[in-house]
């Protein structure tokens, strides 16, 4: 089940259970790529010296990466929020996807 605003709707149908593992699986390698490392596609993904940013900067360059990365390559996809988890000595993103149909 996914909650759009007020409206609660549940997919279960194996298109739908389809569509949503595969727009997972590609907002996935978007989100863990390095830019320049796909073959395919040396633009997408993510700047490698992020990573190594000081902690709100990290946060700041993330985020941004991440909404022009979903929509440039997965325009299906809106980033609705990121939010950062602390981890002992790391800083864990979470990225919540909004389905924008298409």
């Amino acid at each position: 089940m996914i909650a759009v605003e007020n409206t609660e709707i549940e997919l279960n149908s194996a298109p739908d259970a389809k569509l949503r593992r595969e727009l997972l699986e590609n907002a996935a390698m978007i989100l863990t790529t390095l830019k320049g490392t796909n073959p395919q596609n040396r633009g997408m993904g993510l700047e490698a010296d992020t990573v190594g940013r000081a902690g709100h900067t990290a946060m700041g360059a993330y985020s941004v990466q991440a909404i022009e990365q979903i929509s440039l390559y997965e325009p299906r996809l809106a980033v609705a929020e990121v939010d950062f988890e602390a981890g002992g000595d790391k800083i864990i993103p979470k990225v919540v996807l909004k389905y924008n149909g298409g």
